[in-house]
C-alpha cells in the first residue's frame, strides 16, 4: 500500500482525496496540507486523515511514502527537487512544469534521486482513450491523419485565484485543460514538432484559446478550451481506414470508410483514482508507468512553444 499526503486542498485536491480515500487497494492517502488552516483542518476531518503544519514536515515524516502535489504551477519544479532530497516518490499535478528547463530539472533531480515521476495528465487513463489507444496501435484506424480535442466548461469561470494569473497560465484553459489533449495526442501518435496558438479575452481573460499542432508523424490536431461555457468533452481521431470518437466516459463511436457509425460501450474508469494507481504499480514494479520522463519534459516543450506563438502570432517549432 503506497503511503501518501495530497498537498493543496482547492478544486482538484479535494478531487484526488474523493476519487482515492478508502477506494483504492493499493494507494492510501494518510495526510493532507494547505496553506489554509482551516481547510486542511476541515478536510482532515472530514476523511478521517492527519494534517501536517507544512511541505517540509511531510517530506521528514518516514510514514509517507509519497507525495501527491495539488499546487500553482510554477511550485512544482522546486517541490519535486525537495521530493527527490527526501527520497520519496512524487506525483505531481499538470502541468509538469512551466519551462523545458524547468521539467529537465526535475527530471535530474528524481533519477539522481531513484524515485519515480506521476503526472497528472489522467486521460491517458480513461476507458474510452484506452480503447481508442489500442485501436491506433494495432492499425485498425489507417494511417492516422488529424485529430480533435476540446474540454471546456466553467468551473473555473469565476475563480479568483492563481489559476487566473497569466504567470501560471499564459494560455487560459489551454493550460488547465487543453493540455491533457496535447498529452494525449503525443501518447496515441508520437512527439510534437509545431504549433500555432491563438487565446482571446471575450467575457473574462484568456476564456477562449486553441492550438494547431503538427507532429513528427506529419498528423494535425487542434486543442481548445472555452472557459465560459457548458460542459463539452471532444475527443476525435481520423484515420485513412476510418473515425474514433469519444462519445462519453463509457462510449466510443467507430465509423470505418464505407460503413455506419456504431457506438462501442466500455467499462467506466475514473481516471483519476487509475493514474495514480498506475503510478503506485511502477513504483511496485508490477508494471510500467503510461509515461515516460522524456514525454513529460515534451509536454511542457510544447505548451513553451505555444506561449511563444501566443505572443509572435506565428507558427512555431517545439524543442527537441
Amino acid at each position: 500500500m503506497l503511503k501518501t499526503a495530497v498537498i493543496g486542498l482547492g478544486w482538484w485536491g479535494q478531487t484526488h482525496i474523493r476519487a482515492t480515500h478508502e477506494k483504492s487497494e493499493t494507494v492510501r492517502i494518510t495526510t493532507v496540507v494547505d496553506l489554509d488552516s482551516d481547510l486542511a483542518n476541515k478536510t482532515a476531518d472530514e476523511f478521517g486523515l492527519k494534517t501536517a503544519p507544512s511541505y517540509e514536515a511531510v517530506l521528514a515524516d518516514p510514514d509517507i511514502d509519497a507525495v501527491i502535489l495539488v499546487t500553482p504551477h510554477s511550485l512544482h519544479t522546486d517541490q519535486i527537487v525537495a521530493c527527490a532530497s527526501a527520497g520519496k516518490h512524487i506525483f505531481t499535478e499538470k502541468p509538469f512544469a512551466l519551462n523545458k528547463a524547468d521539467a529537465e530539472r526535475a527530471v535530474v533531480a528524481a533519477e539522481a534521486a531513484g524515485i519515480m515521476i506521476g503526472l497528472g495528465h489522467n486521460q491517458r487513463y480513461g476507458a474510452p482513450q484506452t480503447v481508442i489507444k489500442a485501436m491506433i496501435d494495432a492499425g485498425e484506424l489507417g494511417e492516422i491523419m488529424h485529430l480533435e480535442g476540446n474540454t471546456s466548461h466553467d468551473t473555473l469561470s469565476n475563480v479568483q485565484s492563481w489559476r487566473m494569473d497569466i504567470e501560471e497560465a499564459p494560455g487560459g484553459g489551454l493550460w488547465h485543460m487543453g493540455s491533457h489533449h496535447l498529452d494525449l495526442f503525443q501518447h496515441y501518435i508520437g512527439p510534437i514538432t509545431e504549433v500555432y496558438a491563438q487565446a482571446v479575452d471575450v467575457i473574462i481573460p484568456r476564456d477562449t484559446a486553441s492550438a494547431l499542432l503538427t507532429f513528427e508523424c506529419g498528423a494535425t490536431a487542434y486543442i481548445g478550451n472555452v472557459m465560459v461555457t457548458r460542459d463539452n468533452r471532444m475527443g476525435n481521431v481520423f484515420g485513412s481506414k476510418g473515425w474514433a470518437k469519444m462519445i462519453s466516459p463509457t462510449t466510443v463511436q467507430v465509423a470505418m470508410r464505407g460503413g455506419d457509425p456504431k457506438n462501442m460501450e466500455v467499462d467506466p474508469v475514473d481516471p483519476v483514482r487509475a493514474n495514480v494507481e498506475g503510478f503506485a504499480a511502477a513504483i511496485a514494479g508490477t508494471e510500467p508507468y503510461r509515461f515516460t520522463n522524456a514525454q513529460m519534459i515534451h509536454d511542457v516543450a510544447a505548451l513553451d512553444a505555444i506561449k511563444l506563438s501566443l505572443k509572435s502570432g506565428k507558427r512555431e517549432a517545439v524543442a527537441r
